[in-house]
């Protein structure tokens, strides 16, 4: 790509369960810069088209170009969203808003690109493990919902593939998961992971705590708009018991299963937490809890303990990496 060709006005997007944050690209210095960027509301638009006609009437512009993370799996250049309504074509955005090139990928995959564009102080480091060592890295994002991912280390560079791992079956690893593992199960009879790890499954963890301890539902939670927040708000001061054993009973349930990625991708290279839930519920998982339940695994705990395990601290790592992919195309 010339450097011509490099300045011509450029449109990166990320679509989570929740919002579509949308910004024009370009490089400066060497970095990935965003510019006119803008934050929407999902459940103010009946769908993406109607979010990006808004956007372009805010922002006007000649775009040749637009790359979309999209949680959901991208098949043929196609999507329909996993927690919204919603169905996105490439190629109809193409002809529709009269883009040259429109590229859909899986959200992990745009969010494994912005990896390697953030600075070392927009991570949090969980684990030092060995660092510098090369091999393949695991992403997992918690927030509406469970996204996975694998980064393969192809021996010069770092190969990003997308997974649905976040719909397969939880594997309970303790009595209470089981205890939960049934509470869930004779509500919709089956239980993915992305039930118990992610803003609803925080919520379905703590009816159950109630429901288990037979303790009576507090006022702040019938109040909460926002009960995922509330819950760890009111367990991270310590003011409601049972939100305490709620997180806790979330955060095993998570390393469990950052663990189950880390040893079926071989992820010496490291292995890293976005999403919306970890950098606010890093006060739990440092307190040891997390580690003590991610080298949980019989013959495979040293193994575990070696490989360094970090926080992503940037909200934005989704839509740089789908900047970058259109930087680098």
């Amino acid at each position: 790509m010339t450097e011509t060709e490099r300045h011509k006005s450029m449109l990166a997007g990320y679509v989570s369960g929740t919002t579509v944050n949308l910004a024009r690209v370009r490089e400066r210095k060497g970095e990935v810069y965003l510019y006119d960027r803008s934050a929407f509301n999902n459940r103010d638009f009946s769908d993406f088209e109607a979010i990006l006609s808004r956007y372009l009437k805010q922002y006007p512009g000649d775009d040749e170009a637009l790359c979309l993370g999209v949680a959901g799996p991208v098949i043929n250049d196609e999507v329909r969203t996993t927690n919204l309504p919603w169905y996105l074509s490439g190629s109809s955005l193409q002809r529709k808003f009269s883009f040259e090139r429109v590229r859909l990928v899986n959200d992990l995959v745009a969010t494994a690109h912005g990896l390697f564009v953030l600075k070392k102080d927009r991570f949090y480091t969980i684990n030092e493990g060995i660092q510098a060592r090369q091999g393949n890295i695991g992403l997992l994002a918690a927030g509406a919902g469970l996204g996975e991912a694998l980064i393969l280390f192809g021996g010069d560079r770092y190969i990003p593939y997308a997974s649905e791992g976040g719909h397969a079956g939880f594997a309970p690893g303790s009595q209470d998961e089981v205890g939960l593992w049934e509470y869930l199960y004779a509500q919709q009879g089956y239980v993915e992971v992305e039930d118990v790890i992610s803003l609803s499954g925080m919520v379905s963890i703590y009816l159950f705590m109630l429901e288990r301890e037979r303790a009576v539902m507090p006022d702040w939670f019938k109040k909460a708009r926002d009960k995922s927040s509330a819950i760890i708000e009111h367990a991270l001061s310590g003011r409601d018991t049972v939100a305490v054993n709620a997180l806790d009973l979330f955060v095993g349930c998570y390393a469990s299963e950052v663990a189950g990625l880390a040893l079926k991708g071989m992820t010496l290279g490291g292995i890293y937490l976005g999403g919306v839930i970890a950098p606010h519920i890093i006060a739990a998982m440092d307190q040891g809890r997390f580690m003590r339940r991610f080298v949980k695994k019989g013959k495979m705990e040293a193994l575990l303990a070696d490989i360094p395990v970090g926080v992503i601290l940037d909200d934005k790592t989704a839509l740089l990496g789908a900047a970058a992919m259109l930087l680098t195309s």
